[in-house]
């Protein structure tokens, strides 16, 4: 099975620099433009079915994309965020100031090892467990061979990681991969 991974537009959270996690942000103006950019990009890859992380800004971009498309969207709520816990809303320089240079590994590997448990938020681990099902459970349904997956930075390149790919996924691109159930 076929999976294209891409990322939600920008909100004012991001464009301020605040770590919005699995904080329920829209996204800006200049998000729903770079969503409809997106979606001009992947209008020829022959995507059959959407599913989107079920938080507002990836929910909203797969909706722009899908008014172009016009295919099953399905949300996901396991293609959500990491969980930053009691970060979320914070800058990362304020999130260092109010819990000290011990979390600065965290922000440093944004995909192998960060530890967000300390703060009532999640680890590698549970993000890469959550989205790795995701795949799982949807390549067993053989319905669909190309899926678009929305989600988000962090979520999508621990996945990425774990896979052996390169976690590298910047807003406004998309990856292709192949992924064969377990």
């Amino acid at each position: 099975m076929k999976f294209i991974l891409t990322r939600h537009a920008t909100t004012e959270w991001n464009s301020a620099g605040r770590i919005q996690g699995q904080t329920d942000i829209s996204l800006s103006p200049q998000g729903k433009i770079e969503a409809e950019e997106l979606a001009k990009l992947l209008s020829d890859v022959g995507i059959n079915l959407i599913v989107s992380s079920d938080l507002k800004r990836a929910s909203e971009t797969a909706e722009i994309i899908n008014a172009s498309l016009n295919v099953p969207l399905q949300l996901e709520q396991r293609l959500r965020e990491c969980s930053f816990g009691n970060i979320e809303g914070l800058t990362k320089q304020q999130a260092i100031e109010k819990y000290g240079l011990s979390m600065e590994p965290n922000w440093e590997d944004q995909h192998c090892a960060y530890d967000f448990r300390p703060f009532g938020g999640e680890n590698r681990d549970d993000v890469f467990q959550r989205h790795v099902q995701t795949l799982q459970s949807l390549s067993n349904e053989r319905l669909y061979s190309t899926i678009l997956l929305m989600g988000h930075g962090r979520g999508l390149n621990t996945l990425l990681a774990g896979l052996g790919q390169f976690p590298d996924l910047k807003r406004g691109e998309y990856r292709i991969i192949e992924y064969a159930s377990l």
